[in-house]
């Protein structure tokens, strides 16, 4: 039964091949706008899941308040890693990272470069970030001073094909000499942080501080198994009492608790590592994040988009009612069963939507360096060849055929046999012509709506780089 409904189905489409094209082309355009969106939500929900304990893993911001103007920042000091570890029963580990002040300018032989991206890391970065190592060992690697991890991508621009290991850069304008003892995979785009050289902490004094009110790097924190989080953020102020209340006084000339009652405010507090990117409620983090609320917007677009293709096919399928309307006269006349007659019209919806859902990836394939360069990612055609993709593709071709194809069928099985064949169900040339330029107007607004908020993301990264550049130009 289902072989006969799908052949039929590609006959009707074959026939009728100026309707046919018509509503392929406007599901097409509709999937593959779509389908650009989709890559844009699920790129943006899959920050810093790669790392195997990221629901461990958490950042420490800070909260301040300080002539009633609240302060909300990544930023934390030297000395709380160490207190968090000794002093947190909750805590089973805790690390730091720290930006390179101003532009690094690193020189090996004959080659000078001015690097962005370098970061001063704690010994133990690789135990708690899962970036994987081409080349040393992630256990020392970092360990010992003037001792530098890079990128592949920074190993290939200065050495070439051969081995990073062992080789010694020159960095900053005291040209101190630097070893490299590990190469890594360039870090995902998917991560709330990129680095393009890790330096070692023990190599810089001043990450060394004990002093709580100087505030200039980033801490992170991993819990034990079946720990809360809510068990640190309850410590966060006995740490402030003894640690950072003493500094106050001291530097400020007034104790904490008067501070307090002035208004004024200190305190910490933790984001999950992977709500950093677009949920975090801190500025100052180490790259720019993003935020959930465009990411539902541009969700809901998607789904509109869907919505308005589905309607395109109905209008378009309901104004052919006059030519399909003596075809389901016969058939019933035949002793066609109605349902049999929707699940003909379903069955052929279903074919016109995964032609066009093929039409769509191609089209995603071709349009996607585009969409990269407008919205600043760097999706790959990879995501869309994932067996949770073709999963998904499944589902949608599922959908969209039963929801364009459901009015059609419901529509043009309810005719009268005796008076179909009688000629007198008619659907005029201006119901045609309507819905004709009603799926016209219609199928330009999904490119619209999947481009405008690539090109708002474009201009708002374009603004951010700008901002980020004058920042280190002035530092």
């Amino acid at each position: 039964m289902l072989r006969n409904y799908f052949r039929v189905a590609f006959r009707n489409i074959l026939k009728h091949k100026f309707f046919s094209a018509i509503n392929i082309a406007g599901m097409a355009i509709g999937i593959t706008s779509c389908l650009l969106i989709v890559l844009y939500v699920a790129d943006e929900m899959s920050y810093d899941k790669f790392h195997h304990d990221a629901d461990r893993i958490y950042q420490v911001g800070l909260h301040g308040r300080l002539g009633g103007q609240d302060i909300m920042v990544a930023n934390t000091c030297p000395p709380l890693a160490a207190a968090l570890v000794n002093e947190v029963t909750a805590v089973e580990a805790s690390t730091r990272i720290a930006q390179y002040f101003g532009q690094a300018v690193i020189k090996y032989e004959d080659k000078a470069f001015t690097e962005q991206k370098v970061l001063y890391v704690d010994s133990n970065f690789f135990d708690f970030f899962n970036f994987k190592l081409i080349e040393g060992d992630p256990e020392t690697a970092l360990t010992d001073p003037a001792t530098v991890v890079i990128t592949k991508d920074m190993a290939t621009k200065y050495f070439g094909d051969e081995p990073g290991m062992g080789k010694l850069f020159t960095i900053g304008n005291d040209n101190r000499s630097f070893k490299v003892t590990g190469v890594t995979e360039n870090p995902p785009a998917n991560s709330h942080f990129t680095f393009h050289m890790l330096i070692s902490a023990s190599s810089a004094d001043f990450l060394q501080s004990t002093i709580w009110l100087n505030n200039f790097l980033y801490t992170y924190f991993k819990l034990h198994e079946n720990a809360s989080p809510d068990q640190v953020n309850d410590k966060y102020n006995e740490l402030v009492e003894k640690y950072v209340g003493p500094e106050v006084e001291r530097f400020m000339g007034t104790p904490l608790e008067e501070m307090r009652k002035q208004g004024g405010a200190y305190g910490y507090l933790s984001t999950k590592l992977t709500d950093i990117h677009l949920h975090s409620k801190v500025q100052g983090d180490v790259e720019p994040g993003g935020d959930i609320t465009y990411v539902y917007l541009f969700a809901s677009i998607g789904v509109f988009i869907v919505i308005i293709a589905c309607i395109n096919f109905m209008n378009l399928s309901t104004a052919r009612s006059a030519g399909r309307a003596k075809e389901v006269g016969l058939r019933k006349t035949l002793g066609s069963l109605r349902g049999q007659m929707i699940g003909q019209f379903l069955a052929e919806s279903m074919v016109y939507a995964f032609i066009a859902v093929v039409m769509a990836i191609v089209a995603c394939y071709f349009l996607l360096p585009s969409f990269n360069l407008l919205s600043g990612k760097e999706l790959g055609m990879q995501v869309l060849l994932s067996p949770r993709f073709i999963g998904s593709v499944i589902a949608l071709v599922v959908f969209v055929g039963l929801v364009s194809g459901s009015y059609p069928a419901f529509y043009l099985t309810s005719f009268n046999a005796v008076e179909v064949l009688k000629g007198k169900v008619r659907a005029g040339m201006r119901s045609k012509a309507f819905a004709v330029c009603w799926w016209f107007c219609s199928s330009c607004c999904p490119l619209r709506l999947s481009f405008s908020p690539s090109l708002y993301i474009s201009r708002f990264s374009s603004c951010t780089r700008k901002i980020l550049d004058s920042t280190k130009t002035m530092s």
